[in-house]
């Protein structure tokens, strides 16, 4: 007996069948590495490939950064490739991490959430540090990893040479973000800049968000600018703030020119709205007070100038 197919589920299978070739299509493309990025990875003499480079978009990377991905993916990472050198004659290896995160900016963002700000500069692209078998640094869009296995006393010479010949192909290295020229430099933390994107602060509705380190006395602490799209998303992110914490044993409380909290560690956080900007600082101790009120002003001071 010949079983009737029904109609409806000849359309379902059809769709499942269409969605499926279309799907492994998608990411074989995807999958393929771009050949700008492929082109980025140098020839070295008396170096070769141990194997074909491998390249990784979002949906993949996971399987080369299993448990940090997230972060990237976090900074808008488009797509990585990866090359893994050996020296001829020798049990000395290299493994080069290039990442396209879209912009300079995404790029600095997590290159900041992975450098410790005594790291020994590396002197390549728009910052970078060199430590140990170790160097990273970024340019353009790109946030470029290298670390070097079993070379003895050549390391840094390794790295370097490899670190400088991807440099040369990148034509537009960029800067660092213009707004970190508005925080004044006393007790400032050479190198402790960081771009946070996303849920600055611990806030989900705060995003691009600046951070600069600030120490005396052996105490840190920090001064902050929330970017906002107009003056008007700024003032009503400022009124999310003051209101989380109002039920709480630590509101904010307006002095005036800006709002002051003490929080439940004793430390002192200013919070206030120039423009299109929210800025401020925080984790400041009793004794360090006068320090974060000057730098206060003048970080006030400079945002309001910045055209």
């Amino acid at each position: 007996m010949v079983k009737k197919i029904n109609p409806g589920e000849l359309f379902l299978g059809i769709l499942i069948i269409v969605f499926l070739s279309l799907s492994a299509s998608i990411f074989a493309q995807e999958s393929k590495p771009s050949a700008g990025l492929k082109a980025m990875l140098p020839e070295i003499m008396d170096w070769s490939f141990q194997e074909e480079p491998q390249t990784y978009i979002p949906g993949t990377l996971f399987e080369y950064i299993d448990g940090a991905s997230e972060a990237y993916l976090s900074y808008d990472f488009k797509e990585l490739i990866v090359g893994n050198y050996q020296k001829k004659g020798s049990e000395t290896t290299l493994t080069l991490e290039i990442y396209n995160m879209g912009t300079p900016l995404n790029a600095f963002g997590i290159f900041s959430s992975e450098r410790f700000p005594e790291s020994p500069e590396a002197g390549l692209g728009v910052a970078g540090y060199l430590e140990e078998e170790v160097l990273n640094f970024i340019a353009g869009p790109y946030y470029i990893k290298l670390i070097c296995y079993n070379g003895q006393e050549n390391t840094p010479q390794y790295l370097k040479l490899f670190a400088s010949e991807v440099e040369k192909k990148i034509k537009d290295k960029g800067s660092l973000p213009d707004i970190f020229k508005c925080f004044p430099e006393e007790g400032r933390v050479k190198n402790s800049e960081k771009y946070i994107k996303k849920d600055f602060m611990g806030f989900n509705f705060l995003k691009n968000g600046f951070a600069v380190t600030y120490r005396l006395k052996g105490a840190d602490f920090d001064g902050f600018v929330v970017e906002a799209a107009s003056a008007a998303d700024a003032s009503s992110l400022l009124q999310k703030i003051i209101d989380y914490y109002a039920g709480e044993k630590s509101p904010f409380k307006n002095e005036g020119q800006f709002y002051h909290q003490v929080n439940v560690h004793g430390q002192h956080v200013y919070l206030v709205q120039v423009k299109n900007y929210l800025c401020g600082f925080s984790r400041v101790p009793d004794d360090l007070v006068p320090l974060a009120l000057k730098n206060f002003d003048l970080l006030k001071q400079a945002l309001k100038n910045k055209k």
